[in-house]
């Protein structure tokens, strides 16, 4: 049993500070005298970090700022919304060690008018930072209107009651967390935009050789989502992209099987190129390779190349 306080790192959003606290609880559900502190990272204390780490955005340098703090010996563990956390760059001291069940992984329709994207006017302006989102909306429709949008759920939703946009497009999880689900208008199906990587999942990073720490975790991971994730993420290496790209993908299990999906579009939406594989669920880097290699070879890799 880790008999000292595990300091728990997490960023000072409300939607960040209620995935810590459910982490907690999982935790607290397994080992009921566990002892844990929250610590919330300011983004004032994110100053220091942001001319170090430039040519992060604002979600990159939140994570590295959480990194630091468990390089630091500041923090024990740290979370995350598994979508936002780095593919390549993850410092080689630390680990995604554990993923909580997951959550909705799909796209959500937020409008205080319209109850579909089908039901959107003609030239929509639509609120979305995510290049996938736009190059999904835009093949969906190409006479949407897509604007950056940016801030928390709730200075995005601000925007929206200011009438700004017409729709925004949030996560459905997140929505659901913040318990905004009521505000959702439309889930977005698979076939209409495919998540990111991780979307609606729960992950918590820790030092590698954290043995007795990662011991904790390895009891309330899920090993069904880590699986999932683990391909998703394994797709985007393969792909040298990051979670900021125009990649979409999305994994499930069908009886042993992993079925993994991968999307690769131009940010204008003319073009969109997605392929699927199915295989045994123990060979997922297998599986990730091969359909990575597949949309490469099917123009991804131009598409990436432009970007």
């Amino acid at each position: 049993m880790f008999k000292q306080i595990l300091k728990i790192a997490t960023r000072n959003s409300p939607l960040a500070l209620i995935q810590a606290r459910y982490v907690q609880q999982k935790l607290y559900s397994i080992y009921p005298f566990l002892r844990t502190e929250l610590i919330p990272i300011q983004t004032h204390e994110t100053s220091t970090i942001i001319n170090k780490w430039k040519h992060y955005s604002s979600k990159g340098i939140f994570i590295k700022a959480l990194e630091i703090a468990l390089l630091e010996y500041k923090a024990d563990i740290a979370i995350h919304s598994v979508k936002d956390i780095p593919i390549i760059n993850m410092s080689k001291n630390l680990q995604l060690s554990a993923i909580l069940k997951r959550g909705n992984p799909l796209d959500a329709l937020i409008s205080n008018v319209y109850n579909k994207l089908s039901e959107l006017p003609k030239n929509a302006l639509i609120g979305t930072s995510s290049l996938r989102r736009k190059s999904q909306l835009l093949n969906y429709r190409n006479d949407f209107i897509i604007k950056p949008i940016y801030g928390n759920i709730e200075t995005r939703l601000k925007k929206l009651d200011e009438g700004k946009y017409d729709a925004i497009i949030l996560s459905t999880e997140g929505m659901k967390r913040l318990k905004l689900q009521k505000r959702i208008k439309e889930i977005i199906p698979l076939e209409i935009s495919l998540p990111s990587c991780g979307q609606g999942a729960i992950g918590i990073q820790s030092r590698k050789k954290d043995q007795k720490i990662n011991a904790l975790l390895k009891q309330i991971n899920d090993k069904n989502s880590f699986l999932r994730v683990q391909a998703e993420r394994f797709l985007c290496l393969y792909l040298n992209a990051s979670c900021h790209s125009p990649i979409g993908s999305y994994a499930t299990f069908k009886d042993n099987q992993i079925i993994l999906m991968g999307l690769v579009g131009t940010i204008d939406g003319k073009t969109i190129i997605r392929r699927q594989k199915l295989g045994n669920h123990i060979d997922i880097k297998k599986i990730s390779f091969d359909l990575a290699k597949e949309l490469l070879q099917n123009g991804a890799k131009n598409i990436l190349h432009a970007i």
